[in-house]
């Protein structure tokens, strides 16, 4: 009973930290537009005429569309409350795989689970709107599937769920490897039995690919090439994480505890399933660096922490142990009360963000779980619903091309909340590239925050939406308008929006399919001088 109050009062000190911290992002917002709009039946994109890819998770999409059509509640709502409920589900799951992989009648002590029950960033994205909950579902939940397959359970819904890897969140395929290997391993099928099971694992992730490329025109989801996911850097990934780990003193705990979930085990099955998420994290772990880190202080670390974490969640009852968990214990308490980033409710000066303090400074809400408060903070004069034309800020407003599926477009940077603002009919052109399908094959700027390299200019989104004659008296800006709009009628530019944005028919479709790759790796340079090498 013992053990399994543990994992009890860990699922239900996550839904209490989670709900004390509730929230919805600007980019969970961004998802909430892209489900009203699926809902709509104007298909999964931000703007309706045009196909573009907001959202990085998949299965986060259509998991948050169909809850929200099921209970016909707030979207935004829905994806805070179903956020929490997957982030308890994981802890869960993550709990009792451990406790299961240990077995045996004596006493467990919570060790590794404290660890992240301690970490303020962890209750913040315990909801968020984000698909951090349901990256941390699906981690919880293979783990847990692992273990009792290599105990002689059931190994088909392992295989499922592991396929689901990249709808998730594209770099757990990282994970996906070492747990499918480790499956292998522990309860080798044979060669035909091993195929199949990689096939019913890749069905779904290849015929959304095939989708994709076909639907969207693209390898990869538009948020990748906004955030150029395929760049190297290092630094600023090494300073992403310190951010994480020198703040909460993360060190000591983990030393304390990693190296006991290995010396614990009794088996070489043991061994195997023990390794699998510690090689999976330090995979997760070499992603991050790599890609430069996020600009939310913490969000990319939690899974790092959490499938490093996943062997040790609970220890059997040991004096090496207990001397580990009562260090563990008293490096929580002060974490949880007093550890915080120096830059609190606000953006660091290395452009890492305490995003939910900001959010919560900005709205004046302590729990903004709606696009209310977030719409009410921004106050934009144009909600009127007699607007129309192409607004652009610090600009006059001009008229709207008429092949624009829209009376109104409005240009913005803080995308979620320009999203809630106006009716699903008004075309927002996001200038940081995340829902525009010029914007985001623009090469980085220098000195921006990770997440915000491409401020395409507003010379861009005259050319691309302003109607071709409508006079302008700055002679600059009409000169670079007219340029630009030479360029974006060059054949690989004009592909480009096509792909996006003409009807979609099987010819369509087939063009966007075949010409994905070249599509995807089409860049543009800034405006700005080039970056340093």
């Amino acid at each position: 009973m013992w053990n399994h109050a543990i994992t009890v009062a860990a699922a239900g000190a996550t839904v209490y930290a989670g709900w004390q911290n509730r929230w919805i992002s600007d980019d969970g917002l961004i998802a909430v537009r892209t489900v009203r709009q699926l809902l709509e039946g104007d298909g999964p994109v931000f703007n309706a005429g045009e196909r573009v890819e907001a959202n990085t998770s998949t299965a986060w999409t259509y998991l948050v569309a169909l809850v929200s059509w099921v209970s016909r509640g707030d979207v935004a709502y829905v994806s805070v409350l179903l956020g929490l409920a997957c982030t308890a589900g994981a802890v869960a799951f993550a709990v009792a795989g451990t406790a299961l992989l240990r077995g045996g009648s004596r006493p467990l002590l919570p060790a590794g689970v404290l660890v992240v029950l301690a970490l303020p960033p962890f209750w913040d994205f315990a909801t968020s709107g984000l698909e951090t909950g349901l990256v941390f579902l699906w981690t919880g939940a293979s783990w847990w599937l692992l273990v009792r397959a290599a105990a002689g359970g059931p190994a088909l819904p392992l295989v499922v769920v592991l396929g689901l890897a990249p709808l998730v969140r594209p770099e757990l395929a990282l994970v996906y490897p070492v747990f499918f290997g480790a499956l292998l391993v522990l309860r080798w099928p044979g060669r035909r039995a091993a195929a199949r099971w990689l096939a019913l694992s890749l069905a779904l992730p290849v015929a959304y690919q095939i989708f994709r490329m076909g639907y969207y025109g693209l390898l990869v989801p538009n948020t990748a090439l906004a955030k150029e996911a395929g760049e190297s850097r290092w630094a600023r990934g090494l300073l992403y994480a310190g951010d994480t780990i020198w703040t909460y003193q993360l060190i000591g705990p983990l030393l304390a505890v990693i190296p006991l979930s290995l010396w614990v085990c009794r088996t070489r099955r043991d061994l195997v399933v023990s390794a699998a998420p510690l090689v999976a994290g330090i995979l997760m772990l070499l992603y991050v660096l790599r890609v430069g880190g996020d600009f939310m202080h913490g969000r990319m670390m939690l899974p790092v922490l959490l499938l490093l974490l996943l062997p040790a969640m609970v220890l059997p009852l040991h004096l090496v142990t207990a001397l580990a968990c009562a260090t563990v214990a008293l490096w929580a308490v002060p974490c949880a009360m007093a550890l915080r980033v120096p830059y609190g409710q606000a953006v660091g000066p290395d452009g890492i963000s305490d995003e939910r303090g900001f959010y919560v400074r900005w709205t004046g809400d302590p729990h903004p779980v709606t696009a209310d408060p977030y719409v009410r903070a921004a106050a934009d004069p144009l909600r009127a619903q007699d607007a129309t034309g192409l607004h652009v800020p610090g600009r006059q407003p001009v008229p709207l091309r008429a092949d624009r599926p829209a009376r109104l477009a409005v240009a913005g940077d803080v995308l979620g909340t320009l999203g809630a603002s106006f009716p699903l009919d008004v075309l927002v052109v996001d200038r940081l590239g995340l829902a525009n399908p010029l914007g985001s094959h623009m090469a980085p700027a220098c000195g921006r925050r990770v997440g915000h390299e491409k401020p395409l200019p507003d010379e861009y989104v005259f050319a691309d939406h302003m109607d071709p004659g409508t006079p302008l008296t700055d002679e600059r800006l009409r000169a670079e308008v007219g340029r630009i709009r030479g360029q974006l009628a060059t054949a690989p530019f004009r592909d480009l929006l096509q792909a996006a944005r003409a009807p979609m028919t099987p010819g369509r479709f087939w063009d966007n399919l075949i010409g994905a790759p070249a599509r995807t790796a089409l860049r543009f340079p800034t405006v700005n001088a080039p970056c340093p090498p």
